[in-house]
Protein backbone atom coordinates (compact mmCIF):
# COMPACT_ATOMS: atom_id res chain seq x y z
CA UNK A 1 0.00 0.00 0.00
CA UNK A 2 1.08 3.58 -0.49
CA UNK A 3 3.21 5.23 2.16
CA UNK A 4 3.33 8.92 1.29
CA UNK A 5 5.02 11.49 3.53
CA UNK A 6 1.80 12.42 5.33
CA UNK A 7 1.04 8.77 5.96
CA UNK A 8 4.49 8.30 7.43
CA UNK A 9 3.81 11.22 9.73
CA UNK A 10 0.65 9.42 10.77
CA UNK A 11 2.71 6.31 11.56
CA UNK A 12 5.00 8.34 13.77
CA UNK A 13 2.07 9.72 15.70
CA UNK A 14 0.39 6.36 16.16
CA UNK A 15 3.53 4.66 17.43
CA UNK A 16 3.37 6.19 20.96
CA UNK A 17 -0.08 4.69 21.34
CA UNK A 18 1.08 1.35 20.01
CA UNK A 19 4.07 0.55 22.21
CA UNK A 20 2.31 0.27 25.59
CA UNK A 21 -0.18 -2.18 24.11
CA UNK A 22 2.52 -4.73 23.38
CA UNK A 23 4.87 -4.52 26.33
CA UNK A 24 3.51 -7.69 27.87
CA UNK A 25 5.88 -10.04 26.05
CA UNK A 26 8.62 -12.10 27.65
CA UNK A 27 12.39 -12.01 27.10
CA UNK A 28 16.19 -13.43 28.03
CA UNK A 29 19.89 -12.76 27.86
CA UNK A 30 22.95 -14.40 26.38
CA UNK A 31 26.43 -13.06 25.80
CA UNK A 32 27.76 -14.35 22.48
CA UNK A 33 31.07 -13.45 20.90
CA UNK A 34 31.41 -10.34 23.02
CA UNK A 35 27.91 -9.19 22.09
CA UNK A 36 25.21 -9.19 24.75
CA UNK A 37 21.94 -10.50 23.36
CA UNK A 38 19.23 -9.71 25.89
CA UNK A 39 15.65 -10.84 25.94
CA UNK A 40 13.86 -9.07 28.73
CA UNK A 41 10.52 -9.39 30.39
CA UNK A 42 8.37 -6.30 30.19
CA UNK A 43 7.34 -6.76 33.80
CA UNK A 44 10.76 -7.46 35.29
CA UNK A 45 14.40 -6.67 34.53
CA UNK A 46 15.92 -9.00 31.93
CA UNK A 47 18.31 -11.56 33.41
CA UNK A 48 21.89 -11.35 32.21
CA UNK A 49 24.05 -14.43 31.84
CA UNK A 50 27.68 -13.39 31.75
CA UNK A 51 29.91 -15.57 29.57
CA UNK A 52 33.49 -14.94 28.54
CA UNK A 53 33.56 -12.72 25.50
CA UNK A 54 35.60 -13.62 22.44
CA UNK A 55 36.94 -10.08 22.01
CA UNK A 56 38.48 -8.11 24.89
CA UNK A 57 37.23 -4.78 23.58
CA UNK A 58 33.60 -5.42 24.49
CA UNK A 59 33.65 -7.66 27.55
CA UNK A 60 31.51 -7.03 30.60
CA UNK A 61 34.72 -6.68 32.59
CA UNK A 62 35.79 -3.82 30.40
CA UNK A 63 32.49 -2.11 31.07
CA UNK A 64 33.01 -2.46 34.82
CA UNK A 65 36.49 -0.96 34.74
CA UNK A 66 35.78 1.78 32.24
CA UNK A 67 35.42 5.21 33.85
CA UNK A 68 31.88 6.49 34.05
CA UNK A 69 31.13 9.43 31.78
CA UNK A 70 31.29 12.76 33.53
CA UNK A 71 28.67 15.24 32.35
CA UNK A 72 30.20 18.67 31.81
CA UNK A 73 28.98 21.42 34.08
CA UNK A 74 27.28 24.17 32.09
CA UNK A 75 27.64 27.48 33.81
CA UNK A 76 24.62 29.83 33.73
CA UNK A 77 25.02 32.38 30.99
CA UNK A 78 25.50 36.05 31.81
CA UNK A 79 22.72 37.09 29.49
CA UNK A 80 19.61 35.59 27.98
CA UNK A 81 17.98 36.31 24.64
CA UNK A 82 15.56 39.23 24.89
CA UNK A 83 12.59 37.00 24.16
CA UNK A 84 13.40 35.01 27.34
CA UNK A 85 12.76 37.72 29.96
CA UNK A 86 13.78 37.60 33.59
CA UNK A 87 10.14 36.97 34.52
CA UNK A 88 11.03 33.31 33.95
CA UNK A 89 11.39 32.94 37.72
CA UNK A 90 7.81 34.04 38.38
CA UNK A 91 5.59 31.32 39.82
CA UNK A 92 2.58 32.71 37.95
CA UNK A 93 3.98 32.16 34.47
CA UNK A 94 5.83 29.35 32.76
CA UNK A 95 9.11 29.95 30.93
CA UNK A 96 7.61 28.89 27.61
CA UNK A 97 4.78 31.39 27.71
CA UNK A 98 6.48 34.60 28.79
CA UNK A 99 7.79 35.65 25.39
CA UNK A 100 6.67 39.13 24.36
CA UNK A 101 4.77 39.64 21.12
CA UNK A 102 7.81 41.10 19.38
CA UNK A 103 11.47 40.56 20.08
CA UNK A 104 13.91 43.42 20.45
CA UNK A 105 17.24 42.83 18.73
CA UNK A 106 19.68 40.90 20.92
CA UNK A 107 22.81 42.71 22.05
CA UNK A 108 24.90 39.68 21.13
CA UNK A 109 24.34 37.45 18.08
CA UNK A 110 22.01 34.56 18.82
CA UNK A 111 23.86 31.32 19.54
CA UNK A 112 23.28 27.78 20.74
CA UNK A 113 24.28 28.90 24.23
CA UNK A 114 21.03 30.85 24.51
CA UNK A 115 18.98 27.74 23.74
CA UNK A 116 20.98 25.84 26.36
CA UNK A 117 20.32 28.63 28.84
CA UNK A 118 16.59 28.52 28.15
CA UNK A 119 16.48 24.72 28.52
CA UNK A 120 18.29 24.99 31.83
CA UNK A 121 15.89 27.63 33.14
CA UNK A 122 12.91 25.65 31.92
CA UNK A 123 14.10 22.50 33.73
CA UNK A 124 13.76 24.31 37.05
CA UNK A 125 10.01 24.60 36.59
CA UNK A 126 7.32 21.95 36.43
CA UNK A 127 6.36 20.69 33.00
CA UNK A 128 3.48 22.56 31.38
CA UNK A 129 1.33 21.08 28.65
CA UNK A 130 0.96 22.76 25.29
CA UNK A 131 -1.97 25.19 24.88
CA UNK A 132 -5.00 23.22 23.65
CA UNK A 133 -5.75 23.11 19.95
CA UNK A 134 -9.24 24.25 18.90
CA UNK A 135 -11.59 21.28 19.27
CA UNK A 136 -12.76 21.59 15.67
CA UNK A 137 -9.16 21.17 14.46
CA UNK A 138 -8.56 18.22 16.79
CA UNK A 139 -11.70 16.61 15.36
CA UNK A 140 -10.45 16.67 11.79
CA UNK A 141 -9.92 13.24 10.32
CA UNK A 142 -6.85 12.20 8.36
CA UNK A 143 -8.15 13.20 4.94
CA UNK A 144 -9.44 16.55 6.22
CA UNK A 145 -6.15 17.37 7.89
CA UNK A 146 -4.28 16.73 4.67
CA UNK A 147 -6.38 19.45 3.05
CA UNK A 148 -4.94 22.08 5.39
CA UNK A 149 -2.65 23.37 2.67
CA UNK A 150 0.32 25.63 3.21
CA UNK A 151 0.73 28.07 0.33
CA UNK A 152 4.00 27.41 -1.45
CA UNK A 153 4.51 31.10 -2.17
CA UNK A 154 4.54 31.70 1.61
CA UNK A 155 7.55 29.44 2.18
CA UNK A 156 10.40 31.11 4.04
CA UNK A 157 13.07 32.70 1.79
CA UNK A 158 11.10 32.04 -1.40
CA UNK A 159 11.82 35.54 -2.68
CA UNK A 160 15.57 35.15 -2.24
CA UNK A 161 16.76 32.94 -5.09
CA UNK A 162 20.33 32.91 -3.76
CA UNK A 163 19.32 30.82 -0.72
CA UNK A 164 19.10 27.07 -1.57
CA UNK A 165 16.66 26.25 1.25
CA UNK A 166 12.94 26.86 1.82
CA UNK A 167 10.85 26.34 4.96
CA UNK A 168 7.22 25.19 4.81
CA UNK A 169 5.07 25.28 7.93
CA UNK A 170 2.64 22.66 9.22
CA UNK A 171 -0.54 23.52 11.20
CA UNK A 172 -1.93 21.86 14.27
CA UNK A 173 -4.94 19.58 13.96
CA UNK A 174 -6.02 15.95 13.78
CA UNK A 175 -3.40 14.09 15.91
CA UNK A 176 -0.81 16.89 15.83
CA UNK A 177 -2.06 18.98 18.72
CA UNK A 178 1.07 20.29 20.44
CA UNK A 179 1.92 23.90 19.64
CA UNK A 180 5.41 24.65 18.36
CA UNK A 181 6.96 28.12 18.55
CA UNK A 182 9.12 29.21 15.64
CA UNK A 183 11.81 31.88 15.31
CA UNK A 184 13.89 33.07 12.36
CA UNK A 185 17.51 34.10 12.95
CA UNK A 186 18.79 36.66 10.46
CA UNK A 187 22.24 38.23 10.90
CA UNK A 188 22.38 36.97 14.48
CA UNK A 189 18.99 38.42 15.48
CA UNK A 190 16.19 36.03 16.49
CA UNK A 191 12.66 37.13 15.62
CA UNK A 192 9.52 35.14 16.46
CA UNK A 193 7.55 33.76 13.54
CA UNK A 194 3.90 34.48 14.42
CA UNK A 195 1.11 32.18 13.35
CA UNK A 196 -0.41 33.47 10.09
CA UNK A 197 -3.62 31.80 8.97
CA UNK A 198 -3.39 33.76 5.71
CA UNK A 199 -0.51 31.46 4.69
CA UNK A 200 -2.86 28.47 4.52
CA UNK A 201 -5.77 27.34 2.37
CA UNK A 202 -8.61 25.96 4.49
CA UNK A 203 -11.06 25.31 1.64
CA UNK A 204 -14.43 24.16 3.01
CA UNK A 205 -13.07 22.54 6.19
CA UNK A 206 -15.31 22.92 9.28
CA UNK A 207 -13.17 25.56 10.98
CA UNK A 208 -14.47 28.91 12.18
CA UNK A 209 -12.49 32.12 11.78
CA UNK A 210 -11.62 31.95 15.49
CA UNK A 211 -10.41 28.36 15.02
CA UNK A 212 -8.15 29.43 12.18
CA UNK A 213 -6.65 32.28 14.19
CA UNK A 214 -5.95 29.99 17.18
CA UNK A 215 -4.55 27.04 15.23
CA UNK A 216 -0.80 27.56 15.58
CA UNK A 217 2.11 25.57 14.22
CA UNK A 218 2.71 21.84 14.70
CA UNK A 219 6.07 21.74 12.94
CA UNK A 220 7.79 22.46 9.65
CA UNK A 221 9.73 20.88 6.82
CA UNK A 222 12.69 22.17 4.85
CA UNK A 223 13.10 21.75 1.11
CA UNK A 224 16.24 22.03 -1.04
CA UNK A 225 17.40 21.13 -4.59
CA UNK A 226 18.10 17.54 -3.55
CA UNK A 227 17.59 15.56 -6.76
CA UNK A 228 17.91 18.15 -9.52
CA UNK A 229 18.97 21.77 -9.85
CA UNK A 230 16.18 24.28 -9.37
CA UNK A 231 13.66 21.76 -8.04
CA UNK A 232 13.04 21.92 -4.30
CA UNK A 233 12.45 18.52 -2.69
CA UNK A 234 11.72 17.60 0.92
CA UNK A 235 14.93 17.47 2.95
CA UNK A 236 13.98 17.28 6.63
CA UNK A 237 10.72 17.35 8.57
CA UNK A 238 10.17 18.08 12.27
CA UNK A 239 6.67 17.13 13.36
CA UNK A 240 5.21 15.22 16.28
CA UNK A 241 6.93 14.87 19.69
CA UNK A 242 10.71 14.92 19.00
CA UNK A 243 10.49 12.95 15.76
CA UNK A 244 12.26 14.10 12.64
CA UNK A 245 12.77 12.52 9.24
CA UNK A 246 15.48 13.19 6.68
CA UNK A 247 15.93 12.49 2.97
CA UNK A 248 18.94 12.23 0.73
CA UNK A 249 19.04 12.15 -3.06
CA UNK A 250 16.86 9.38 -4.48
CA UNK A 251 15.09 8.45 -1.23
CA UNK A 252 11.53 8.63 0.06
CA UNK A 253 10.43 8.92 3.69
CA UNK A 254 10.95 5.78 5.73
CA UNK A 255 12.87 5.45 9.00
CA UNK A 256 12.83 8.37 11.41
CA UNK A 257 14.83 9.69 14.35
CA UNK A 258 14.01 11.28 17.69
CA UNK A 259 15.65 13.75 19.99
CA UNK A 260 15.67 11.17 22.79
CA UNK A 261 13.79 8.14 24.08
CA UNK A 262 12.67 7.55 27.67
CA UNK A 263 11.51 4.17 29.00
CA UNK A 264 11.01 2.55 25.61
CA UNK A 265 9.11 -0.75 26.04
CA UNK A 266 8.80 -0.16 29.78
CA UNK A 267 5.74 -1.59 31.56
CA UNK A 268 5.25 1.88 33.07
CA UNK A 269 4.82 3.31 29.59
CA UNK A 270 7.09 5.29 27.32
CA UNK A 271 7.50 9.05 27.68
CA UNK A 272 7.67 11.25 24.61
CA UNK A 273 9.31 14.66 25.18
CA UNK A 274 8.58 17.18 22.46
CA UNK A 275 10.40 19.85 20.54
CA UNK A 276 8.45 22.91 21.67
CA UNK A 277 10.42 25.73 20.07
CA UNK A 278 12.73 26.08 17.06
CA UNK A 279 15.14 28.72 15.80
CA UNK A 280 15.85 28.53 12.06
CA UNK A 281 19.06 30.22 10.97
CA UNK A 282 18.74 31.98 7.62
CA UNK A 283 21.46 30.49 5.40
CA UNK A 284 23.93 32.68 3.56
CA UNK A 285 23.60 32.86 -0.24
CA UNK A 286 24.80 29.60 -1.77
CA UNK A 287 25.16 27.94 1.64
CA UNK A 288 25.79 24.19 1.67
CA UNK A 289 24.23 23.66 5.11
CA UNK A 290 21.39 24.94 7.26
CA UNK A 291 21.36 25.19 11.06
CA UNK A 292 18.33 24.58 13.26
CA UNK A 293 18.19 24.97 17.05
CA UNK A 294 15.49 23.21 19.05
CA UNK A 295 14.17 23.34 22.62
CA UNK A 296 13.04 19.99 24.02
CA UNK A 297 10.52 19.79 26.87
CA UNK A 298 8.98 16.81 28.62
CA UNK A 299 7.75 15.67 31.99
CA UNK A 300 11.18 14.31 32.98
CA UNK A 301 13.68 16.49 31.14
CA UNK A 302 14.40 19.48 28.99
CA UNK A 303 17.04 19.75 26.32
CA UNK A 304 18.72 21.98 23.77
CA UNK A 305 19.64 20.73 20.29
CA UNK A 306 21.72 22.03 17.43
CA UNK A 307 21.20 20.43 14.01
CA UNK A 308 23.53 21.26 11.11
CA UNK A 309 21.93 19.78 7.99
CA UNK A 310 23.98 19.23 4.83
CA UNK A 311 22.00 17.75 1.91
CA UNK A 312 23.37 15.73 -0.97
CA UNK A 313 23.77 12.20 -2.29
CA UNK A 314 24.08 11.47 1.42
CA UNK A 315 22.53 13.94 3.82
CA UNK A 316 24.60 14.58 6.94
CA UNK A 317 23.07 15.91 10.14
CA UNK A 318 25.53 16.93 12.84
CA UNK A 319 23.78 16.90 16.22
CA UNK A 320 24.83 18.47 19.49
CA UNK A 321 22.51 18.12 22.48
CA UNK A 322 22.45 19.19 26.12
CA UNK A 323 19.92 17.63 28.51
CA UNK A 324 18.70 18.89 31.90
CA UNK A 325 16.84 16.06 33.68
CA UNK A 326 14.03 17.07 36.03
CA UNK A 327 14.27 13.68 37.74
CA UNK A 328 16.66 10.74 37.84
CA UNK A 329 16.51 8.95 34.49
CA UNK A 330 17.51 5.28 34.30
CA UNK A 331 16.09 4.28 30.91
CA UNK A 332 17.38 6.88 28.47
CA UNK A 333 17.74 6.18 24.77
CA UNK A 334 20.37 8.34 23.05
CA UNK A 335 20.15 8.98 19.29
CA UNK A 336 17.09 6.74 18.82
CA UNK A 337 16.12 5.55 15.35
CA UNK A 338 12.60 4.30 14.66
CA UNK A 339 11.55 2.14 11.73
CA UNK A 340 9.13 -0.50 10.45
CA UNK A 341 9.75 -4.16 9.75
CA UNK A 342 6.78 -6.33 8.75
CA UNK A 343 8.18 -9.37 6.90
CA UNK A 344 10.82 -10.62 4.45
CA UNK A 345 12.31 -13.97 3.33
CA UNK A 346 14.16 -14.27 6.64
CA UNK A 347 10.96 -14.00 8.70
CA UNK A 348 10.21 -17.05 10.81
CA UNK A 349 6.43 -16.83 10.69
CA UNK A 350 5.11 -14.81 7.80
CA UNK A 351 1.59 -16.06 8.46
CA UNK A 352 0.06 -13.79 5.81
CA UNK A 353 -1.07 -14.00 2.23
CA UNK A 354 0.61 -10.82 1.05
CA UNK A 355 1.66 -11.00 -2.59
CA UNK A 356 4.81 -8.96 -1.94
CA UNK A 357 8.24 -10.46 -1.30
CA UNK A 358 9.14 -8.14 1.59
CA UNK A 359 7.68 -5.17 3.44
CA UNK A 360 9.99 -3.06 5.59
CA UNK A 361 11.55 0.39 5.89
CA UNK A 362 14.75 -1.17 7.25
CA UNK A 363 16.13 -4.67 6.80
CA UNK A 364 18.76 -4.97 9.50
CA UNK A 365 20.83 -3.40 12.24
CA UNK A 366 24.45 -2.82 11.24
CA UNK A 367 27.26 -2.10 13.73
CA UNK A 368 30.96 -1.28 13.64
CA UNK A 369 32.49 -2.22 17.00
CA UNK A 370 35.70 -0.93 18.56
CA UNK A 371 37.35 -4.35 18.29
CA UNK A 372 37.14 -4.17 14.50
CA UNK A 373 34.14 -6.49 14.24
CA UNK A 374 31.34 -5.63 11.82
CA UNK A 375 27.95 -7.01 12.80
CA UNK A 376 24.75 -7.58 10.83
CA UNK A 377 21.54 -8.43 12.71
CA UNK A 378 18.47 -9.00 10.48
CA UNK A 379 15.37 -7.38 11.96
CA UNK A 380 12.33 -9.38 13.02
CA UNK A 381 8.60 -8.96 13.56
CA UNK A 382 8.36 -11.17 16.65
CA UNK A 383 5.36 -12.84 18.22
CA UNK A 384 6.17 -11.05 21.48
CA UNK A 385 8.14 -8.03 22.56
CA UNK A 386 11.89 -8.59 22.10
CA UNK A 387 14.69 -6.50 23.61
CA UNK A 388 18.28 -7.16 22.55
CA UNK A 389 21.48 -5.49 23.72
CA UNK A 390 24.82 -5.35 21.91
CA UNK A 391 28.27 -4.24 23.09
CA UNK A 392 29.16 -2.38 26.27
CA UNK A 393 31.25 0.41 24.78
CA UNK A 394 29.78 2.86 22.25
CA UNK A 395 30.22 1.47 18.73
CA UNK A 396 32.18 3.40 16.16
CA UNK A 397 28.89 3.45 14.29
CA UNK A 398 25.48 1.81 14.10
CA UNK A 399 22.34 2.16 12.06
CA UNK A 400 19.22 0.74 10.48
CA UNK A 401 19.96 -0.24 6.89
CA UNK A 402 17.88 -1.11 3.82
CA UNK A 403 20.30 -3.19 1.73
CA UNK A 404 18.15 -4.48 -1.11
CA UNK A 405 17.71 -1.73 -3.67
CA UNK A 406 15.96 -3.50 -6.55
CA UNK A 407 12.22 -3.31 -7.14
CA UNK A 408 11.83 -7.11 -7.39
CA UNK A 409 12.87 -7.49 -3.74
CA UNK A 410 9.60 -5.78 -2.72
CA UNK A 411 7.29 -5.69 -5.77
CA UNK A 412 5.36 -2.66 -4.53
CA UNK A 413 4.69 0.06 -7.10
CA UNK A 414 3.37 2.56 -4.57
CA UNK A 415 5.41 2.16 -1.38
CA UNK A 416 8.86 2.26 -3.03
CA UNK A 417 10.49 0.31 -0.22
CA UNK A 418 13.66 0.00 -2.31
CA UNK A 419 14.09 3.78 -1.88
CA UNK A 420 13.78 4.01 1.91
CA UNK A 421 16.86 5.69 3.45
CA UNK A 422 19.55 4.11 5.57
CA UNK A 423 20.21 5.87 8.88
CA UNK A 424 23.71 5.67 10.37
CA UNK A 425 24.85 7.12 13.71
CA UNK A 426 28.51 7.94 14.42
CA UNK A 427 28.86 8.71 18.16
CA UNK A 428 30.87 11.78 19.11
CA UNK A 429 31.61 13.36 22.49
CA UNK A 430 29.89 12.48 25.76
CA UNK A 431 29.07 8.83 25.09
CA UNK A 432 30.10 6.49 27.90
CA UNK A 433 29.58 2.79 28.74
CA UNK A 434 26.14 1.35 28.16
CA UNK A 435 24.39 -0.91 25.69
CA UNK A 436 23.21 -0.57 22.13
CA UNK A 437 19.59 -1.63 22.54
CA UNK A 438 17.24 -2.97 19.87
CA UNK A 439 13.51 -3.14 20.59
CA UNK A 440 11.35 -5.24 18.24
CA UNK A 441 7.57 -5.01 18.70
CA UNK A 442 4.95 -7.28 17.12
CA UNK A 443 2.89 -5.70 14.36
CA UNK A 444 0.14 -6.99 12.11
CA UNK A 445 0.61 -4.42 9.36
CA UNK A 446 3.06 -1.96 7.81
CA UNK A 447 1.54 1.17 9.38
CA UNK A 448 3.04 0.78 12.85
CA UNK A 449 6.67 1.65 13.46
CA UNK A 450 7.77 -1.36 15.50
CA UNK A 451 11.58 -1.07 15.55
CA UNK A 452 13.60 1.18 17.89
CA UNK A 453 17.38 1.22 18.28
CA UNK A 454 19.26 3.55 20.63
CA UNK A 455 22.24 3.78 22.96
CA UNK A 456 21.31 3.27 26.62
CA UNK A 457 23.88 4.77 29.03
CA UNK A 458 24.89 2.52 31.92
CA UNK A 459 24.93 5.44 34.35
CA UNK A 460 21.65 7.05 35.36
CA UNK A 461 21.17 10.71 34.47
CA UNK A 462 20.79 12.61 37.73
CA UNK A 463 18.23 15.35 38.26
CA UNK A 464 19.70 18.81 37.75
CA UNK A 465 22.98 17.50 36.32
CA UNK A 466 23.44 18.46 32.63
CA UNK A 467 24.46 15.85 30.07
CA UNK A 468 26.12 16.99 26.87
CA UNK A 469 26.82 14.80 23.84
CA UNK A 470 27.18 14.89 20.08
CA UNK A 471 26.86 12.58 17.09
CA UNK A 472 26.72 12.57 13.32
CA UNK A 473 23.83 11.12 11.32
CA UNK A 474 24.13 9.88 7.74
CA UNK A 475 20.94 9.38 5.72
CA UNK A 476 21.53 7.69 2.38
CA UNK A 477 20.37 5.48 -0.45
CA UNK A 478 23.75 3.72 -0.88
CA UNK A 479 25.45 1.88 1.97
CA UNK A 480 26.28 4.59 4.56
CA UNK A 481 29.70 3.09 5.33
CA UNK A 482 31.77 0.47 3.53
CA UNK A 483 33.18 -2.36 5.65
CA UNK A 484 36.53 -3.94 4.76
CA UNK A 485 34.92 -7.39 5.07
CA UNK A 486 32.28 -9.20 3.04
CA UNK A 487 28.74 -8.12 3.82
CA UNK A 488 25.63 -10.22 4.32
CA UNK A 489 23.38 -9.64 1.33
CA UNK A 490 20.61 -12.16 2.06
CA UNK A 491 19.22 -14.26 4.88
CA UNK A 492 16.65 -16.93 4.16
CA UNK A 493 14.98 -19.19 6.70
CA UNK A 494 12.92 -22.32 6.10
CA UNK A 495 12.40 -25.94 7.08
CA UNK A 496 14.52 -28.76 5.68
CA UNK A 497 12.25 -31.11 3.68
CA UNK A 498 14.29 -34.13 4.76
CA UNK A 499 14.93 -33.51 8.46
CA UNK A 500 12.14 -31.02 9.31
CA UNK A 501 14.73 -28.95 11.13
CA UNK A 502 15.07 -25.16 10.76
CA UNK A 503 17.38 -24.38 7.84
CA UNK A 504 19.33 -21.17 7.25
CA UNK A 505 20.84 -19.71 4.07
CA UNK A 506 23.22 -16.74 4.32
CA UNK A 507 24.74 -15.04 1.27
CA UNK A 508 28.00 -13.08 1.60
CA UNK A 509 29.37 -10.76 -1.07
CA UNK A 510 32.51 -8.65 -1.50
CA UNK A 511 33.98 -6.47 -4.23
CA UNK A 512 37.29 -8.22 -3.50
CA UNK A 513 37.03 -11.51 -5.34
CA UNK A 514 39.92 -13.05 -3.41
CA UNK A 515 38.62 -12.18 0.04
CA UNK A 516 36.19 -15.09 0.30
CA UNK A 517 38.23 -17.69 -1.56
CA UNK A 518 38.81 -20.74 0.69
CA UNK A 519 36.97 -19.08 3.59
CA UNK A 520 35.75 -21.37 6.37
CA UNK A 521 32.47 -21.10 8.30
CA UNK A 522 32.31 -20.44 12.02
CA UNK A 523 28.78 -21.06 13.30
CA UNK A 524 27.54 -21.32 16.89
CA UNK A 525 24.32 -21.40 18.86
CA UNK A 526 23.43 -20.62 22.47
CA UNK A 527 21.31 -23.80 22.68
CA UNK A 528 20.92 -26.95 20.61
CA UNK A 529 23.45 -27.84 17.91
CA UNK A 530 24.53 -26.64 14.46
CA UNK A 531 24.19 -29.37 11.82
CA UNK A 532 26.12 -29.61 8.54
CA UNK A 533 27.47 -26.08 7.96
CA UNK A 534 28.51 -25.81 4.30
CA UNK A 535 30.10 -22.95 2.35
CA UNK A 536 29.96 -22.94 -1.42
CA UNK A 537 30.41 -20.37 -4.20
CA UNK A 538 27.27 -18.55 -5.28
CA UNK A 539 27.70 -18.38 -9.04
CA UNK A 540 24.78 -15.95 -9.40
CA UNK A 541 26.30 -13.29 -7.16
CA UNK A 542 30.01 -14.07 -7.25
CA UNK A 543 29.97 -14.39 -3.47
CA UNK A 544 29.73 -17.30 -1.07
CA UNK A 545 26.68 -19.03 0.41
CA UNK A 546 26.63 -20.53 3.90
CA UNK A 547 23.94 -23.06 4.76
CA UNK A 548 23.26 -25.05 7.91
CA UNK A 549 20.51 -26.68 9.93
CA UNK A 550 19.64 -26.13 13.59
CA UNK A 551 18.88 -29.01 15.94
CA UNK A 552 17.06 -27.12 18.69
CA UNK A 553 17.08 -30.07 21.12
CA UNK A 554 13.72 -28.78 22.36
CA UNK A 555 15.12 -25.33 23.22
CA UNK A 556 12.57 -22.55 22.88
CA UNK A 557 15.17 -19.94 21.96
CA UNK A 558 18.52 -20.11 20.16
CA UNK A 559 20.86 -17.20 19.55
CA UNK A 560 22.77 -17.92 16.33
CA UNK A 561 26.12 -16.47 15.28
CA UNK A 562 27.93 -17.05 11.99
CA UNK A 563 30.85 -15.61 10.04
CA UNK A 564 33.47 -16.61 7.48
CA UNK A 565 37.12 -16.78 8.49
CA UNK A 566 40.62 -17.24 7.10
CA UNK A 567 43.54 -18.11 9.36
CA UNK A 568 41.35 -17.38 12.35
CA UNK A 569 40.59 -13.86 11.11
CA UNK A 570 37.10 -12.80 10.09
CA UNK A 571 36.62 -11.97 6.42
CA UNK A 572 32.91 -11.27 6.71
CA UNK A 573 30.42 -9.50 8.89
CA UNK A 574 29.28 -11.35 11.98
CA UNK A 575 25.72 -12.50 11.34
CA UNK A 576 23.40 -12.69 14.35
CA UNK A 577 19.93 -14.21 14.44
CA UNK A 578 17.40 -15.03 17.12
CA UNK A 579 15.38 -18.22 16.58
CA UNK A 580 12.24 -18.93 18.60
CA UNK A 581 10.09 -22.03 18.58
Amino acid sequence: MACWPDEVALKLTRRPNYIPAVVLGAAAAVLMGGIIVAIGSASAPAPTVEVAASEPDITAAAAETAPAPVAPIIEPLDSVADYTPERVESSDETPEDVAPAAAAPSKAPFSFDQVINKAQALSEHEFQKSPPVPSAAASLDYDQYRRLEFKRESAEWTQDTTIPFRVHYDPRGYLFNEEVKLNIIDKGVATPKPWAEADFNFFDLPLSEDDKKALGYAGFHVTAPLNSSGKFDDLISFKGASFFRVLSAGTVYGASARGMAISTASPAGEEFPSFREFWLVKPEPGAKSMTVYALLNGVSTTGAFQFVITPGSTTNVDVEAVFFPRRKLTEVGVAPITSMYYFSPHSLNRGNRDYRVAVHDSEGLMMELHNGEWVWRPLANPNQLEISSFATQPPLGFGLVQRKRDFDSYDDLEANYERRPNVWIAPGDGWGPGNLTLVEIPTTNEYNDNIVVSWRPAEAWEAGKPVRLSYEMIWSLPQPVVAPVAKVTATKVGISPATKRPMFIIDFESDNGELLRDALPQVSTSAGAIISPVVQPNTRTGGMRLSFELDTKDASLCELRALLTKADHSVSETWLYRWRS
